[in-house]
């Protein structure tokens, strides 16, 4: 895949996705927020990182996301078959990080990651990717909070009295007086102009939305004096239903709008990827309750994929007379029904 795919500009997309369940035995299930449902249920859910670049992009690795609830239970885990190894308290922000350590170790071309508010509003998990050299465009919630400008801190240490003498010493840093003061996302947005950006053609024409991109410094932890010295990205979208969507970047100070733009929007491959795997090829259709039934399977899934978008660009590449008159080779989508349009025509 790698051989075929794998290019300099590669992007590693970040994500998770979630299996109903009934009942509590099967590995990881229990009670949690289901994206398959849309709403509170009983499920799993597992952690993934897919790669997208020019050439196309595939799933790379998946791994289940274990509660607290089930670390604590060890009858539980022997039941299900859960290596000593995997009994860790991990949370999928910190499942991602090894995730894409292993891809990585690999050799596998790309320096940027993508991923979603619920790995982005993370702090740990943005410095993990910054720690690994990595530049990283991904979802925060509008409740963060932000410095427009640099603040200015008064480090630890005695506290300010007249005369410069007596009172209790300070244990933290704190904002100087005159310093920027932090502001919600919510309200930085409200008063921000947005320019529209077209970040790609569709299939029904150009795709934009209007954005905003301006450098902030995170407040997270601003009350403690445990904010970030240095300055990141701010890109606010707005979409045409009038939903507001933010995300953080480390990316370089002099990356343009359109760019940084390009990047964020390049998710949608990855749900396209899951409904594939989903819909054609049984990824939710495994009925096992064992941590390595589940793996098997979603490697076995992730193979036939791989297989099908090996075929696909071959087909691509040959371009014989025959195939170029295929309709269901030329116009679907998906790897899967192109190859099983292969399969009756050319």
């Amino acid at each position: 895949m790698a051989e075929q795919f794998a290019d300099p500009t590669g992007i590693f997309v970040i994500d998770d996705t979630t299996f109903p369940k009934q009942g509590k035995h099967s590995v990881g299930v229990q009670r949690q927020h289901c994206g398959a449902l849309g709403k509170k249920a009983n499920c799993q859910c597992a952690v993934s990182v897919h790669y997208v670049g020019p050439k196309g992009h595939y799933p790379l690795d998946m791994r289940l996301y274990l509660p607290e609830v089930w670390l604590g239970d060890k009858q539980r885990l022997d039941k299900a078959g859960v290596p000593d190894g995997e009994r860790r308290s991990l949370t999928k922000g910190q499942i991602a990080l090894e995730l894409l350590d292993r891809v990585r170790g690999e050799g596998l071309a790309g320096k940027v990651v993508v991923a979603d508010a619920g790995y982005g509003v993370s702090g740990p998990f943005r410095d993990g990717l910054s720690g690994r050299g990595l530049h990283y465009i991904v979802g925060v919630t509008d409740e963060m909070v932000v410095f427009t400008e640099k603040p200015i801190w008064e480090p630890a240490g005695r506290a300010d009295r007249p005369g410069g003498t007596g009172g209790r010493p300070r244990t933290r840093a704190r904002l100087a007086p005159g310093s920027p003061q932090p502001v919600r996302l919510k309200d930085l947005a409200a008063r921000m102009s947005r320019r529209k950006v077209t970040w790609r053609e569709g299939t029904k024409g150009p795709m934009s939305g209007r954005f905003a991109w301006l450098r902030i410094w995170p407040a997270g932890g601003w009350a403690t004096g445990e904010c970030a010295a240095a300055a990141i990205w701010l890109l606010i979208e707005e979409q045409s239903d009038g939903t507001i969507k933010y995300a953080f970047s480390n990316l370089p100070a002099n990356t343009s709008r359109i760019r940084a733009v390009r990047l964020w929007r390049s998710r949608w491959p990855v749900e396209q990827g899951y409904q594939q795997m989903k819909e054609e090829l049984g990824l939710d259709h495994h009925e096992g309750r064992s941590w390595r039934g589940f793996h098997h399977h979603a490697c076995l899934v992730m193979l036939a994929y791989g297989f099908l978008a090996l075929e696909q660009r071959r087909l691509k590449q040959t371009k014989t007379p025959a195939c170029r008159g295929k309709k269901g080779i030329n116009r679907q989508r998906s790897p899967c029904r192109r190859s099983a349009g292969v399969s009756k025509g050319c």
